[in-house]
């Protein structure tokens, strides 16, 4: 993402190089990649979303070890969704507990559904009407 994909984007399009105008998102897997690389990253990024992430360890300090409530000011949304039938609401809860217990400002989504696309589509759509205002 950060040595090819961000690189190529700017090479090939006119975009705004600023972290206030970068958003990374994902779902399952790609919503802990969001996660991991947003939140370690906070130089590149403004806007985070992650929805029912799976594939995180649980110990948060060692996955973002220079994430703080300092640090994560500079974050302009910090969103974190997950169906509560979903199998990975655990894990879910956990992030979100820890960033709270870290004075860590994001905004909890759970919503009735399981692991599928009917459920991210939802929060996809209130997700993308917050970014960049």
């Amino acid at each position: 993402m950060l040595t090819e994909v961000l690189p190529r984007v700017e090479a090939e399009y006119l975009v705004v190089k600023d972290r206030n105008s970068r958003a990374i998102a994902g779902l399952s897997m790609g919503g802990s990649e969001s996660l991991l690389t947003g939140l370690n990253t906070l130089d590149k990024f403004g806007w985070i979303g992650a929805f029912s992430s799976g594939g995180i360890s649980e110990d948060f300090d060692k996955e973002f070890p220079s994430l703080n409530a300092k640090s994560a000011e500079q974050l302009r949304l910090l969103w974190i969704a997950c169906g509560t039938d979903d199998r990975l609401i655990d894990i879910n809860r956990k992030v979100r507990a820890w960033l709270a217990s870290n004075n860590i400002k994001h905004v909890d989504i759970e919503t009735p559904g399981y692991h599928t696309w009917m459920v991210w589509r939802r929060n996809l759509t209130e997700f993308t009407s917050l970014l960049f205002r």
